[in-house]
């Protein structure tokens, strides 16, 4: 595939020790809490992620997302990939077009208890987070 110019292999999950469906179900987790704070499912998208690799390659790897919209938000859930483990992302906009801006990354693998936490604070109803940021 070709991006920008460039040929691009496609992104392999790097993660040994951890389930890919666990990770997208954690973003359907996020979702959910979205929903139950207010946030109404507008459409979906399809990106084309581009992720440096260990080796300074890059790879591409078809990310379906959702918009969602909350008071006068646009919300999108993301990934970031580190080397330990996968984190989700919370992305902000005026506009559904975007740009979207990240809010703090947090790691996959909360709790129901800390993720519902770090979502509320994400959107402003909390004003406490999580210690591991």
């Amino acid at each position: 595939m070709k991006i920008e110019g460039e040929d691009l292999k496609e992104y392999h999950w790097p993660y040994s020790c951890i389930d890919k469906a666990d990770f997208l179900a954690q973003i359907i987790s996020v979702e959910k809490i979205l929903q139950k704070h207010g946030a109404e499912h507008i459409e979906d998208i399809c990106e084309k992620g581009k992720w440096l690799l260990s080796d300074d390659s890059y790879a591409y790897e078809t990310i379906q997302k959702h918009i969602w919209k909350r008071k006068n938000e646009y919300i999108c859930v993301d990934r970031i990939y580190f080397s330990e483990k996968p984190f989700l992302v919370l992305e902000f906009a005026e506009n559904k077009e975007g740009p979207y801006e990240d809010a703090d990354p947090f790691p996959y693998d909360l709790s129901d208890t800390e993720l519902d936490q770090e979502i509320r604070y994400c959107l402003g109803i909390e004003t406490a987070c999580l210690s591991f940021h």
